[in-house]
């Protein structure tokens, strides 16, 4: 196996999952003998132990990037500097298309046309090749998402039958982030509290909990800007996740992390989560509180179903191994570095 010098281009190092997912395959493939480097605009890292070199930058010029092999232009952002860079194969690696958000529209324009340069892809779920295949005539692989060791089941969940008498729901992503579904969560956990399911609501965020979510309901505990080993901890106390993404959800991180952790799920019925969950989450349509209050009271009123979920998603995560993740990781740089991708550019 050849090994390769590989440059990611970071525009920030905050914590957010798709940065965590980029710092993870670094560091796999740094394992592997690869020579990577985060090379990032941003800080290095407070919340992630990086294996991997880091090069602090003040822009993507060509004065400012050392040579490599491999070039991976992480956001769309990313991909006119990355082509601006000589002697080098480049990749982008897509985790979801911005050309759909709300709060970007003015940028639609400007993320098409970067979306339509002839450059191979890297995505983490099937339906995102497929987009970039139909609507951009690019070749895609599909890297398997990197998931740490430490999000496993707590100690004692093989003698766990049930819920216990007060199960604690788990609502992750930031109020803000529309396309992430909060708000139908949190109606959902009212609905579940209003019908007399006794539950507590249990919530994760990058940032702070904002007055409009607290106006809507109260959480009984609120969770900000945690490590990942962090959050690892308070998701093996939780019972259910729920994972109401719009359709513009790329993968879905925290539900595969709740999966590896024994926690149940309902999640939102849309092409992300149907790419891998296979069974392993109960789908429901993603903008209907009513349905997701409706499958979490069955499933926390059944102990079969969810000892039958809980032990779906442990096999569904199973696919996400460390193993798994760098040799997907190894074989799609491969495939770019060697330039294979250009036979299979679909012809205009």
């Amino acid at each position: 196996m050849q090994r390769l010098t590989i440059n990611y281009l970071l525009e920030d190092t905050v914590l957010f999952g798709g940065v965590k997912v980029i710092f993870r395959q670094a560091d796999l493939l740094t394992r592997r003998g690869h020579h990577v480097r985060i090379v990032t605009t941003g800080a290095p890292p407070q919340w992630h132990h990086l294996e991997a070199e880091l090069t602090q930058v003040k822009g993507f010029q060509r004065d400012q990037v050392p040579p490599a092999d491999v070039t991976v232009a992480t956001y769309w952002t990313t991909i006119e500097p990355a082509l601006s860079l000589e002697s080098t194969e480049i990749v982008h690696y897509c985790q979801g298309f911005e050309g759909i958000y709300n709060h970007n529209h003015d940028q639609h324009a400007s993320i098409d046309t970067a979306y339509r340069h002839p450059l191979p892809a890297f995505v983490v779920a099937p339906h995102l090749g497929t987009l970039l295949r139909d609507r951009f005539n690019r070749p895609a692989r599909t890297v398997v998402q990197p998931l740490e060791s430490f999000f496993r089941p707590a100690f004692s969940w093989r003698l766990q039958r049930r819920p216990t008498s007060k199960p604690r729901i788990l609502v992750m992503s930031p109020f803000e982030i529309d396309w992430k579904g909060v708000q139908t969560a949190l109606k959902a956990v009212r609905l579940l509290q209003q019908q007399g399911v006794a539950c507590e609501l249990i919530r994760l965020s990058q940032w702070p909990q904002c007055d409009d979510e607290r106006e809507f309901i109260i959480a009984d505990e609120f969770h900000c800007h945690l490590t990942p080993t962090e959050v690892a901890r308070v998701m093996r106390s939780c019972h259910l996740l729920l994972a109401p993404s719009w359709t513009q959800e790329g993968f879905g991180l925290p539900l595969l992390e709740a999966l590896a952790s024994g926690v149940p799920a309902i999640a939102s019925d849309i092409p992300a989560f149907r790419d891998w969950t296979d069974g392993g989450a109960k789908l429901v349509r993603w903008d209907d509180p009513e349905a997701f209050a409706a499958a979490a009271a069955q499933v926390l009123n059944s102990p079969s179903i969810w000892r039958s979920m809980r032990d779906d998603g442990l096999r569904v995560a199973r696919r996400f191994s460390e193993k798994n993740a760098y040799r997907s990781a190894e074989q799609a740089m491969q495939w770019v570095a060697t330039g294979s991708w250009r036979s299979e550019m679909p012809a205009n």
